[in-house]
């Protein structure tokens, strides 16, 4: 049996971004279509990580390889309700890691008394709307500047 590598979830780190961008922009255009969060590059990935105070930004890696990152922002904003976002490179969607990382952030924010979460998602991306709705998320709005759904989950304490 081949070595068993480890699942890790940690926040990002400034070291981290070059090798992500790297492998974020070995995607298809297509598949990055759904995150519209920020442009994926070094410099923006770089700006915000270093310009965040309360918004957090956390890695998921895969033994010592990158493979994807999710964030809560809006903090830093003044927002008391956080935005979820996630992104997961394509090798290794439908593998549960989009779902491990709303778990993480579930825990997260009931540990900090956060009572409620909000994401918004492409109307065509059935896979993600199906997992939101699956776990407790509910549409509550339409953002006509970006076309996507919105979505809210109550966290109870």
């Amino acid at each position: 049996m081949d070595e068993i590598k480890t699942i890790e979830i940690r926040k990002l780190k400034l070291d981290d971004v070059p090798d992500l961008i790297k492998r974020l922009s070995e995607e298809s255009l297509l598949y990055l279509k759904h995150f519209t969060a920020f442009e994926l590059s070094d410099k923006s990935l770089t700006t915000i990580l270093t310009r965040a105070v309360k918004d957090k930004y956390f890695g998921m890696f895969f033994g010592d390889e990158i493979v994807g990152f999710y964030m809560l922002r809006g903090f830093d904003e003044g927002f008391e309700v956080p935005s979820y976002g996630v992104i997961i490179l394509s090798k290794f969607s439908n593998k549960g890691l989009s779902r491990l990382t709303l778990y993480h952030a579930f825990s997260l924010c009931r540990l900090n008394n956060i009572k409620k979460l909000m994401l918004k998602v492409r109307p065509e991306n059935k896979h993600a709307k199906n997992l939101y709705e699956s776990l407790g998320f509910k549409k509550t709005g339409f953002d006509s500047e970006n076309g996507n759904f919105i979505y809210h989950k109550s966290l109870p304490s």
